[in-house]
């Protein structure tokens, strides 16, 4: 008897340390959190520096920044600047080869993880559309259709200006003048084509 408890207490610290394991990712960095990071670019300064190399075009001047991680939170943060949701300020956002990755750090008993998730972008004029492609709790995978009805309930609940309609996250930009024409993560990098509409004067 006293052997099978001992290897019962045996499995039990192991199942641990293997759910340890799987559950403890790469720490967030601090400097990286939303509420760390510093609003000295936002998407109107870099349209702004793209203008020089903008195109003309039926519908106005069209010019294509490129965004990288760093970038982009500085653009996330001068948007969502009067945001007090303090899961948001805590979390990080990265660029990958084809998703962008929000980083949300979350205590699970004694141990920290990071809740992460992979969203596609793809744009509406103004509106950022994010749909979630994919969701881990450390290393672990978890399906969508848990993490959905999580995603609404906190959405709904942040007052961030952030809204989901059915599965899909839109991100209202600040209005800047411009039109997102398309927007696509590849490399690390968030390209953005945007558009200026022109007036043009009409003829006597």
């Amino acid at each position: 008897m006293w052997k099978w408890f001992k290897r019962l207490i045996v499995l039990v610290i192991v199942l641990f340390i293997a759910m340890a394991a799987l559950l403890i990712p790469d720490k967030i960095d601090s400097q990286d959190q939303l509420k760390n990071v510093s609003t000295q670019t936002t998407l109107a300064d870099l349209a702004k520096a793209g203008i020089g190399g903008a195109s003309l075009s039926s519908g106005g001047l069209s010019t294509e920044i490129n965004l990288d991680s760093n970038q982009l939170r500085q653009v996330l943060k001068a948007s969502l600047s009067d945001s007090k949701d303090e899961t948001l300020q805590n979390s990080t956002v990265a660029l990958g080869d084809s998703y962008l990755t929000v980083k949300v750090p979350v205590s699970i008993g004694p141990v920290e993880s990071t809740f992460s998730l992979d969203f596609t972008v793809s744009t509406n004029k103004e509106v950022i559309l994010l749909d979630l492609a994919g969701a881990h709790l450390g290393r672990l995978p978890v399906p969508k259709s848990l993490v959905l009805p999580y995603l609404k309930k906190s959405i709904a609940q942040s007052n961030s200006g952030i809204r989901m309609v059915n599965d899909q996250i839109q991100l209202k930009l600040p209005d800047i003048g411009y039109e997102i024409d398309q927007a696509s993560v590849a490399n690390g990098k968030m390209k953005v084509k945007l558009n200026i509409p022109i007036s043009l004067p009409t003829s006597w």
